[in-house]
């Protein structure tokens, strides 16, 4: 496991996004969106977001070339966290320690949010 904040400081620029799954074969207990990312020295890792509790994926289409990424980054504190975290604490969650890590794509100008309390790869 690799601390949420170094994800911001990982080589982003220029990297090429080639896939996004979903993980919920076991609701609850694996709740994971799975990237893989071929990074700018041409190796490719798989980013494995666990205890995922909301994905905002804005994706944009039809421009014929690698979804190269812009850059992300580790948002500890936005609305849209506080909404995810208000949203579950009806139900009696504490997601203080949730976090939105959030990746902007040059091609298309493409935005993933995905809220979660870890990371891996």
């Amino acid at each position: 496991m690799i601390k949420a904040t170094e994800f911001s400081k990982l080589n982003w620029h220029d990297a090429e996004l080639l896939d996004i799954k979903i993980d919920r074969r076991n609701p609850g207990e694996r709740d994971q969106v799975i990237i893989n990312v071929r990074w700018p020295t041409d190796e490719q890792s798989e980013l494995v977001f666990s205890d995922c509790y909301e994905l905002e994926a804005k994706m944009n289409f039809g421009v014929i070339a690698p979804e190269s990424i812009l850059d992300a980054s580790l948002i500890d504190d936005s609305q849209g966290l506080d909404e995810v975290r208000m949203k579950w604490a009806h139900t009696g969650v504490d997601l203080g320690d949730l976090k939105c890590f959030e990746i902007r794509t040059n091609s298309t100008n493409s935005l993933l949010r995905i809220y979660a309390l870890s990371y891996s790869f």
